[in-house]
């Protein structure tokens, strides 16, 4: 496993706040991690902003967020950095923002505590690294696209009415059903929140554990970022949570009475949720997919929504890419192609990279190696990453990968 370290520091004095670390070896010392800032401090002094480097063991990126926080993001020397890590340095700002408002990140006069306070913080800020460097269990790619990771039902305009009526119960208009961390169905202003709270809310909530019921208090980093809402969120089955957004009112007691009796006629629905796991689309869009297909990664802008799927034709054709090699190809790819050379389309994340000239703007790429083949299709709102074994040949890729882009988005509305 790659090496990362996340470190965060209280720019104006450079203070050491908190230190996260994944994958080999140890985090840098805090004699290291004084120099880092150093470096950073000496280009502003001359006029310089040091955005990021590479060492001959490392790449290091800075940034700094209000004057108040500098986040420094060091990778192993076995990774090489590139635009993304700009994007989850903001992920990390924003993960401490969701869990403490910005005024308490931003305008702390006391060190100590303000350490103290970013402790809750530390799970969400660890699935992020462990997101970024492939770690087994922590597959996804909604750090990466900006866009919430989705799991695709077969009665979706069932689940879309319940949950829009649900939340009116409610009194809230923010509200999600999820399952294992990934939304089912959203209510039409849940849909309206940024790019970041989107990609945010479902990795919180993978993250706190709880058996029934949690009442945590956010904020949304773009939404309201200095005053709280309340995010409740009850299981209703083994898999299945309901998220709401509220208030002060309803108490969680009558939110767990509320959300038991609403959904108690829906329980064999939800509970055949279950079933799309591990392949996160319904058994009918399941079936069209070509047999070379081993793995896809689909992202709608507009919708702001992906759906990753990695566990497609397993057999001896893709013995060789477990899950999590299927999902760090995906990830490398993405990074090589979506902003350095395919223009997102439509409504990109914010400060999405892209250094294209206007009047060249490819729609397809793809990328070879001995263990796989990838294929990458724009079609604007969407893109589409599918994954081959190396053998198959690329003009068969890329007839497979058009044919499975029509699967999913066929007909008069989107299937994502």
């Amino acid at each position: 496993m790659a090496s990362w370290t996340l470190v965060g520091l209280w720019a104006p004095s450079g203070v050491p706040l908190f230190v996260r670390h994944t994958g080999h070896g140890k985090p840098p010392p805090y004699a290291l991690i004084g120099s880092l800032n150093g470096v950073h401090v000496f280009g502003e002094s001359h006029g310089v902003t040091l955005c990021t480097t590479r060492t001959q063991n490392a790449s290091l990126t800075w940034k700094t967020y209000h004057d108040s926080i500098r986040l420094v993001l060091v990778r192993g020397s076995e990774t090489t950095g590139d635009s993304s890590d700009s994007s989850l340095l903001d992920l990390m700002f924003a993960s401490l923002v969701l869990l403490l408002g910005l005024d308490t990140v931003t305008s702390s006069t006391n060190i100590e505590r303000l350490k103290r306070d970013i402790r809750p913080c530390f799970p969400l800020l660890d699935e992020l690294l462990f997101r970024a460097v492939g770690g087994e269990n922590h597959q996804g790619f909604s750090h990466l696209t900006g866009c919430a990771e989705c799991v695709i039902p077969p009665e979706h305009h069932a689940l879309q009415n319940e949950i829009e009526k649900f939340a009116e119960s409610a009194d809230s208009t923010y509200a999600c059903v999820m399952m294992e961390g990934q939304v089912v169905s959203g209510t039409r202003n849940f849909w309206t929140l940024s790019h970041t709270e989107l990609v945010l809310l479902p990795l919180l909530v993978t993250t706190n554990t709880f058996t029934v019921a949690r009442d945590l208090p956010i904020y949304l980093p773009n939404k309201s970022p200095n005053v709280p809402f309340r995010m409740l969120v009850v299981q209703l089955t083994s898999h299945v949570s309901v998220v709401t957004l509220c208030g002060p009112t309803p108490s969680l007691a009558d939110m767990i009475r509320s959300a038991t009796s609403f959904w108690a006629p829906f329980y064999q629905v939800l509970e055949a949720l279950s079933s799309l796991l591990p392949w996160n689309i319904a058994p009918a869009l399941l079936a069209q997919l070509d047999n070379s297909v081993i793995g896809l990664l689909l992202v709608n802008y507009d919708h702001k929504r992906c759906v990753g799927c990695l566990h497609l034709s397993e057999d001896s054709r893709s013995r060789s890419l477990c899950v999590n090699k299927k999902s760090a190809a995906l990830q490398s790819v993405y990074r090589s192609i979506i902003g350095p050379l395919l223009q997102p389309p439509a409504m990109p994340p914010e400060d999405f990279p892209t250094g294209l000239h206007p009047d060249h703007l490819p729609l397809e790429s793809y990328v070879s190696t001995d263990s796989y083949k990838v294929y990458v299709l724009q079609s604007s709102p969407f893109h589409l990453l599918v994954l081959f074994p190396p053998a198959l040949p690329i003009h068969i890729a890329r007839q497979v990968s058009k044919r499975t882009l029509a699967i999913f988005t066929k007909g008069k509305t989107p299937r994502l």
